[in-house]
């Protein structure tokens, strides 16, 4: 791509939502993930990747968050509580960042949707 892309909610250029499985399913520790998202960019080598991403309420476990990312809630709510039990809880409209071995929960407290930037280097 070397051309600016819009993003709004739905989609970017030609690119919307379609049902995807990103969360593993041996950390899920409450509910079952119903998601939906797409892929703006990709840094081909799978190092960073930028896109919008949905999921219905669950919950999941992290030993080690896998990388660096940037987050902005587009709707919903999310709640993420680290290993020594603080909470922290997001929606439309906030911003957030995780960094690479988080240790902690995930919960999607009501149906989320989000733009990121995951960086995994």
């Amino acid at each position: 791509m070397t051309s600016v892309l819009k993003m709004t909610p739905d989609g970017a250029g030609d690119l919307r939502l379609e049902p995807c499985s990103v969360v593993p399913p041996e950390t899920v520790i409450d509910g079952t993930p119903q998601e939906q998202g797409t892929v703006i960019s990709d840094s081909g080598d799978g190092k960073f990747v930028v896109g919008i991403w949905e999921s219905t309420p669950y919950a999941e476990a992290f030993d080690s968050y896998p990388g660096d990312e940037f987050c902005q809630v587009l709707s919903g709510k999310v709640a993420l509580t680290d290993e020594d039990g603080n909470v922290s809880t997001f929606s439309a409209g906030d911003s957030y960042f995780v960094p690479k071995g988080f240790k902690g929960t995930f919960r999607v407290v009501e149906t989320m949707r989000k733009y990121y930037a995951l960086y995994m280097g």
